[in-house]
């Protein structure tokens, strides 16, 4: 069996098009979940009644029209795992690569603090502005808003879900922890004497991580702490690692319509039960992985259609997630709360959820464009690039 390496593993486009699957399940989620209505997912904790309420109403036959909004609802955060997995996979492409220089652990950790408070600060200000002033809500102490601009609130406070100001910026945090379990632990073993530890340490990392939160009680508080912080991350990422590290088995079109066919459905049944929870990202990549290789393979026969798309977004996939609690939380402040029930004229409220999204993603870029970005040399030393013209 062929074994595909390098950048013949997954291609930037294809890369490109797992980041706007991604996209779209959590900021779809992070919309529908909030909907009265709405299936409660199990995102932090275990809920073994969420879990059969979704299981009842996809095994009832009964179609009431809200199908995609109980389907984003429950799964949509499955998202996070695919990004995780992308980050583990493109830091051994970046750094691992031949050829790379070696990176020194100061430099590297200032560097990706450095990129991730330029995307999330000016979002985070839209954020705060609209949540507070506009929406009238109750401000966060001062304390909680520097330790989320420090990246550092997921593990300074005992109960992170009720500290971490509101929207997709517990994130930045989980990821600044996964950038300094990688730096520390998992790139040396890249040039280890003992070759062994290239695969051993991720391994050790996810079974450590898998078996601390197997230990916790499912509605602990315990478990939530963890699954806010990289523990949660290690799975997804150790993956990437390893695929990165030693590529992939290049499949027949036939075991990746399978995996893709069954990945859903097997996530579906990984919810019915705690410890197979805890394995669930695994087959949410390997599914997103055998979908977007399927629609790659069959690009001739017009899958471009959606490949394209998917591909753009992917691209815009970054600041989508910065601004997207923006336009959502006025929505849900002045007239989706008063709803009882879902209803159909929900749809419009996603339609222009969406159209405002993305409209706000792409100003968001175009702003950024204008501040300085950093850049790591291959002398260790960070440099801000700024805006030509």
């Amino acid at each position: 069996m062929t074994i595909l390496k390098g950048n013949n593993i997954l291609t930037k486009p294809q890369c490109n098009v797992l980041r706007g699957l991604a996209i779209i399940g959590i900021f779809m989620h992070n919309f529908c979940h909030w909907l009265k209505g709405g299936h409660h997912e199990n995102e932090y904790l275990f809920h073994q009644e969420h879990s059969n309420t979704m299981w009842a109403y996809w095994t009832n036959g009964v179609l009431d029209g809200f199908e995609p909004l109980q389907f984003f609802s429950f799964f949509g955060h499955y998202g996070v795992p695919v990004f995780l997995f992308l980050s583990g996979f493109g830091l051994v492409m970046k750094y691992e690569g031949a050829g790379a220089a070696r990176v020194k652990t100061v430099p590297f950790l200032a560097y990706q603090w450095l990129k991730l408070f330029r995307l999330m600060l000016l979002g985070l200000i839209a954020c705060v502005l609209v949540y507070n002033v506009w929406c009238g809500f109750d401000p966060y102490p001062w304390h909680v808003t520097l330790a989320q601009l420090g990246m550092v609130v997921n593990f300074m406070y005992q109960s992170p879900g009720g500290a971490i100001l509101v929207g997709p910026y517990w994130f930045f945090g989980l990821m600044v922890e996964i950038y300094v379990i990688y730096r520390l632990l998992i790139y040396p073993t890249a040039f280890s004497k003992q070759t062994v530890w290239r695969w051993l340490m991720p391994v050790l990392l996810a079974v450590a991580a898998w078996a601390s939160m197997a230990a916790c009680e499912p509605q602990g508080a315990v478990l939530n702490f963890l699954r806010y912080n990289a523990t949660v991350g290690m799975l997804p990422l150790a993956m990437g690692v390893l695929v990165g590290r030693y590529g992939m088995p290049r499949l027949p079109h036939w075991v990746l319509a399978v995996v893709a066919v069954v990945a859903l459905p097997l996530v579906a049944v990984a919810n019915l039960n705690f410890h197979a929870w805890l394995w669930a990202p695994l087959l949410v990549v390997a599914g997103a992985v055998a979908v977007v290789k399927l629609f790659d393979r069959w690009s001739a026969t017009g899958s471009g259609v959606v490949m394209k798309p998917l591909a753009w977004v992917g691209m815009m996939s970054s600041f989508i997630f910065v601004v997207h609690s923006v336009p959502r939380m006025p929505m849900f402040k002045f007239v989706l709360w008063r709803q009882p029930q879902l209803i159909y004229t929900d749809y419009y409220w996603i339609a222009a959820y969406v159209v405002l999204t993305l409209l706000l993603a792409w100003l968001y870029k175009l702003l950024l464009s204008y501040v300085p970005s950093p850049r790591l040399s291959s002398d260790g030393r960070i440099i801000f690039n700024r805006k030509k013209g």
